[in-house]
């Protein structure tokens, strides 16, 4: 796969996921800072509760927004990052409250897109590969946003704020990614290394993808998958405004501590992408039970750890005057770093492994963009939960072992849907340029239904799983 033919998918996943670097990994960056920078996490807390909201709701339509106008939706959901952003330079909490509103509905047309390009634009064997580009690519974002305020703010001392040159900074990296999205191809463009064109569909309507996501709440696999949908982002909640907050660490600790997570996120992206796409481990089925079990073994392990450093601090305990806060000066501060550093490296992992498990399921780009709609659906709603037990200020402890109990089961069940990955793909779709009312996808390429013979899909299954 060419990286530098522009019109390669994996050439146009490198740009999506520069689009995410300037965008999504800034708010990123801003967020696992924790309460967005401010000495309150309410006024984020409140805004990300909000988010949460419009971005369940533009997930589940933002597939059929997608499928029906194409890449352009990118252009005004990219410039939504930069008016939230914006927003923390006013003191009004409820403009905040807004922004993160209309986040919310940007964000739900950004990443089902990004979604949707992700997991059917490149060949089979190397849809671990494409998360590891884009994933990597996104948290380098992340990672140099992380920079930022950690520069800025390394001489605060016990200052609980960051400058307000923080937030223009992340503003201007914002706009030019929301610039940058002109430069995505149209997907029928894009020509994958055999030739086969990522998209052979005509633009679709409203009627069609109304049916065909309200079929998504019937496909079994998507409601067994539910838990494991709604675990992968409620884990930012505890993570960011409650073991990064403000009243446990100080500004200094909590920016070095924001900095090595979206690092270890690049470590965990390109480590994890390569391991599922290693054929030499064996058949996909194989790598989906090995990944489905390595996600969950290095997850338990690290709530574990967590509920040890949890039970040395709560909620009260961090309010009370003689509290001290832990900077990067204290003999505890080892420890905690390396927990953090090492939650970013879990959920790379644990956001790989459901982007492949997803991608098994169809090459098809419609198909794609719904599955990332529906995961998105559910893990929008469950962190608008998760924001509110923290906003209503139920204790650490508890807020800790509810996400611990939802990553274990969703990942126990998981295992059902890994058990049934095939070699190779084959589905049928509908809504063809090509005049056909429906064709044949066998590995990503359309298998043609008037020269067809007899066997020839079952010789092109064997084609693809040897190769």
């Amino acid at each position: 796969m060419a990286l530098f033919r522009y019109n390669s998918p994996v050439f146009q996943i490198f740009l999506v996921g520069m689009i995410c670097f300037c965008c999504p990994g800034m708010f990123n960056a801003l967020s696992g800072i924790g309460a967005a920078g401010k000495a309150d996490a309410k006024a984020a807390t409140d805004a990300n509760t909000a988010l949460s909201v419009t971005f369940t709701i533009c997930s589940l339509v933002g597939a059929p927004v997608y499928n029906i106008f194409g890449h352009r939706i990118l252009i005004p959901a990219a410039l939504t990052y930069v008016l939230y952003v914006g927003s923390f330079l006013s003191s009004s909490s409820i403009f905040t409250t807004i922004a993160g509103a209309v986040l919310g509905i940007g964000a739900g047309f950004l990443w089902t897109a990004q979604a949707g390009i992700m997991m059917s634009y490149p060949s089979e064997q190397d849809k671990g590969k494409a998360f590891s580009l884009f994933w990597m690519v996104f948290n380098l974002g992340a990672t140099l946003g992380a920079a930022i305020p950690l520069g800025n703010e390394w001489n605060s001392g016990t200052k609980a704020a960051v400058k307000v040159s923080t937030y223009i900074a992340f503003m201007v990296i914002m706009t030019f990614g929301a610039l940058l999205t002109l430069a995505l191809l149209p997907a029928s463009k894009v020509i994958r290394p055999d030739g086969a064109q990522v998209s052979l569909h005509k633009f679709s309507n409203w009627k069609r993808e109304a049916i065909e996501v309200m079929r998504l709440f019937t496909d079994w696999r998507m409601l067994i998958l539910i838990p494991l949908f709604a675990g992968s982002n409620w884990f930012y909640t505890y993570q960011f405004n409650v073991f990064n907050s403000p009243g446990f660490m100080t500004i200094r600790a909590r920016a070095l501590n924001n900095l090595l997570y979206w690092l270890f996120q690049i470590i965990g992206a390109g480590i994890f992408g390569a391991f599922m796409d290693w054929s030499k481990i064996g058949s996909r089925k194989t790598r989906a039970m090995y990944g489905n079990t390595l996600t969950l073994v290095i997850i338990t392990a690290l709530w574990i750890g967590a509920i040890i450093i949890q039970k040395t601090f709560t909620r009260e305990s961090v309010l009370l005057p003689d509290y001290v806060k832990i900077d990067v000066s204290h003999s505890r501060y080892p420890g905690l770093v390396v927990e953090y550093a090492l939650f970013g490296f879990i959920d790379a992992v644990y956001q790989g492994f459901v982007y492949w498990l997803l991608g098994t399921m169809t090459n098809d780009t419609e198909r794609a963009a719904r599955y990332g709609g529906f995961y998105k659906t559910i893990q929008n709603a469950a962190n608008a939960i998760a924001n509110q037990l923290e906003s209503t200020k139920v204790s650490y402890m508890t807020q800790l072992i509810v996400v611990f109990a939802i990553n274990v089961v969703g990942l126990l069940l998981s295992y059902v849907v890994s058990l049934t990955v095939p070699d190779v793909t084959v589905e049928t779709i509908d809504n063809l340029k090509d005049g056909h009312a429906v064709g044949t996808l066998v590995g990503g390429q359309l298998d043609n239904i008037e020269d067809r013979k007899e066997g020839s899909i079952n010789e092109r299954i064997s084609e693809k799983a040897e190769a």
